[in-house]
């Protein structure tokens, strides 16, 4: 006499599941038709102005020439004789025309 417990079988619901998985592929299968996935529904990104600023910017630098550095060489060398000299006032009032610009409390910069 031969005793088979079938509650095992039941204690174990992910085995379960494993199995009967296994067996709807192998059916699948037999039949000819591929399981595919199915694509995801109701996923969506949107991006935002300032999302889409930043990526263009960073497309723009990407595409920007390399920096000339005969250009800068030839400053860097005017600098260390003291032949280049910067107008301190005039670099503080650019400065300052640009962060106003930027904060919209002026409208070009002069």
């Amino acid at each position: 006499m031969e005793i088979k417990n079938s509650l095992v079988r039941n204690l174990d619901p992910y085995q379960a599941k494993v199995e009967k998985e296994a067996a709807d592929a192998a059916a699948g299968r037999a039949k000819g038709a591929a399981l595919q996935p199915q694509p995801a529904q109701g996923d969506r990104v949107s991006l935002s102005d300032s999302a889409r600023l930043h990526t263009a910017a960073h497309t723009e630098i990407a595409h920007a020439p390399e920096v000339r550095r005969e250009m800068v060489d030839a400053i860097k060398e005017r600098v260390d004789s003291g032949e280049y000299t910067v107008d301190a006032r005039r670099v503080a009032e650019k400065l300052v025309q640009e962060e106003a610009l930027l904060a919209g409390t002026l409208d070009t910069v002069v």
